[in-house]
């Protein structure tokens, strides 16, 4: 009996579909892309339960004729390119003609549109790759309409694999914010559940990726050139000092007209600002490249995410050399937001006494997941450095903290490296990982028993908040709750912090850094230590002295005083005789 057989036209549909429509965040790409191609100015989407009930796009481009609403949904049917030659200049944003045959693999579709001066509006309808007939259709205006009700209907595996309505919604998000960002001249609408989430009046391209983004206009900068060589052009949209963020979620790359990803180029312009913020924050930018369209690949992925760029290094060499340029000639000075200029960490928000918060509350599941953490292995110091090998013995252990604790504190190197003497070693510090360590363990075993030690802002701490970070906040009452944060919403992009944690020296840094966290509802070791570091003393924040011993002891009180929570070294120890080698002495 055989045993090799052709899959349906139906099922390969499906499967097919599944290349292209990951999500309701895949559709709603695609539809905009189609949207844009035709000469939208003016775009609406409008979304029920995070897309996976509902999407509704609307625009007012050139619309659909009749004869070709008929050919739509078959597999390849595109517009865009017609022989081999033209793959390489693609130039549209969609081109494959995948989009829509796969959309009405898995959806129920019913798309309306209305050509400039045609009399009247076509509209057909697709349920899992079948269609029926076009027929005439109420449209007061030239543009198309297009809804997709019950994504993967017919494909219950891949439904059950969607994540919760504001998950999804953060992945729309994350797909439409870089096209209002590619076309400041257009009109953008997002709407979830009949809320508006978005909505674009057409602005210059500083005060749309302002308005887009939730960030202040005078904190970014804006530059244009032309390369050396012909076709070349370059545009700069950079943040400044002052807009520092926990993740790269405000990085975004545009290649002929196209968001794209490049490791390369994103490598290159965060190198640069490494020489104005420190490790563990990261800045906003947005890199327009126009390039002669032979020089890039775009037919790499179904999805059009990635690129190839010919002479891709030179190309580094130029954006760093732009890069750098306005952000010393042009960027602004750290503000600090309302701070003292002696460097309160609190950003200007003034502390109360503390008080302890939710000692009969249970904390949730989630929370607790770190109680399971198997300690982390313990690390040697050797004559030279930095060579961190073995396990410490429990005797070494007992051994190095007498001997941390009966060292001399000589002194602080370049705001970082607090440094110990003991007989023939000094031991060199990093207050940051230091910091983290201690901070660590007194916020797990706050959180452990239930008890987090909380202060009220005597005026509460307003944080704006980028698109993401809010739909983030809905779903985080509970968990900020928990960890000793409470938040009230100021409008719909805004939030004003009310407590912290007393253990937390900077709560806006904290919060962000749990908005931030893509799994937000469970919190595990590695969170902990992300909220530790977010909050700790930092490299080059000034210490008095007996703030560094004090701090020394307090480190020597830990569980495991010699790595931070991510498993770094806290300290090195020279020893004289690896500096007598170095001189030659001996």
């Amino acid at each position: 009996m055989p045993i090799v057989h052709v899959l349906s036209s139906e099922m390969i549909a499906r499967i097919a579909a599944g290349e292209v429509v990951e999500r309701p965040a895949s559709v709603v790409k695609e539809l905009i892309e189609n949207a844009l191609d035709a000469g939208a100015s003016r775009l609406e989407v409008h979304l029920k339960d995070g897309g996976k009930t509902l999407i509704h796009v609307k625009d007012n481009g050139r619309g659909i004729a009749r004869e070709d609403l008929a050919v739509l949904f078959q597999r390849h049917a595109t517009s865009k390119i017609a022989t081999a030659d033209d793959l390489e200049k693609v130039l549209s944003l969609g081109f494959r003609g995948e989009a829509l045959y796969s959309i009405g693999a898995v959806g129920e579709v019913s798309i309306k549109s209305r050509c400039a001066g045609a009399d009247e509006a076509w509209e057909l309808d697709v349920k899992g790759g079948i269609k029926e007939a076009a027929r005439p259709a109420a449209m007061p205006a030239q543009g198309t309409e297009l809804r997709v009700k019950e994504l993967f209907f017919n494909t219950p595996a891949r439904k059950k694999f969607l994540k919760s309505d504001p998950a999804e919604m953060e992945q729309v998000l994350h797909v439409l914010l870089p096209y209002t960002l590619l076309y400041p001249s257009g009109h953008f609408m997002l709407t979830h559940n009949g809320r508006t989430l978005l909505d674009l009046a057409p602005a210059a391209v500083v005060d749309r990726f302002a308005a887009a983004l939730n960030l202040e206009a005078r904190h970014l900068i804006a530059g244009d050139r032309a390369g050396s060589s012909e076709g070349v052009f370059v545009r700069l949209v950079l943040g400044d000092i002052n807009i520092q963020r926990p993740r790269r979620d405000l990085q975004f790359l545009f290649v002929n007209g196209r968001p794209v990803q490049s490791r390369s180029i994103f490598f290159h312009v965060n190198d640069v600002y490494r020489m104005l913020m420190p490790d563990g924050v990261h800045p906003a930018f947005a890199v327009f490249l126009e390039l002669p369209p032979e020089e890039v690949d775009v037919n790499i992925h179904p999805a059009k995410r990635e690129v190839r760029i010919r002479q891709e290094a030179r190309l580094g060499a130029l954006l760093r050399a732009q890069a750098e340029h306005l952000l010393m000639s042009r960027g602004g000075a750290r503000e600090m937001g309302g701070a003292s200029l002696s460097g309160d960490p609190y950003g200007g928000a003034v502390r109360a006494e503390p008080v302890f918060s939710f000692p009969d509350q249970d904390i949730p599941a989630a929370a607790m997941a770190h109680r399971d953490v198997v300690a982390e292995p313990r690390v040697p110091v050797q004559d030279t450095f930095p060579q961190f090998a073995a396990r410490y013995t429990q005797e070494r252990e007992e051994s190095l903290k007498d001997r941390f604790l009966r060292a001399r504190f000589i002194g602080t190197f370049a705001r970082t490296y607090h440094l110990f003497e003991d007989g023939e070693s000094l031991f060199v510090i990093d207050q940051h990982a230091a910091q983290e360590r201690i901070l660590y363990e007194k916020f797990r075993a706050q959180v452990t028993a239930g008890k987090v030690e909380v202060q009220r802002l005597l005026i509460p701490l307003v944080l704006k908040l980028t698109p993401q970070e809010q739909m983030a906040f809905e779903q985080a009452g509970a968990l900020l709750h928990a960890f000793g944060f409470e938040a009230t919403a100021i409008g719909q992009d805004a939030m004003a912090l009310h407590t912290s944690p007393v253990l937390l020296a900077r709560p806006g840094d904290a919060v962000r850094a749990l908005l931030a966290d893509e799994h937000l509802a469970g919190v595990d070791h590695d969170a902990l230590a992300r909220r530790a570091c977010r909050a700790s003393v930092m490299a080059g924040d000034r210490m008095k002295d007996e703030e560094a011993v004090h701090q020394l002891t307090a480190l020597m009180a830990c569980e495991n005083p010699f790595t931070c929570p991510h498993g770094r070294p806290v300290f090195v120890e020279l020893r004289s005789s690896f500096l007598d080698r170095q001189f030659m002495r001996t």
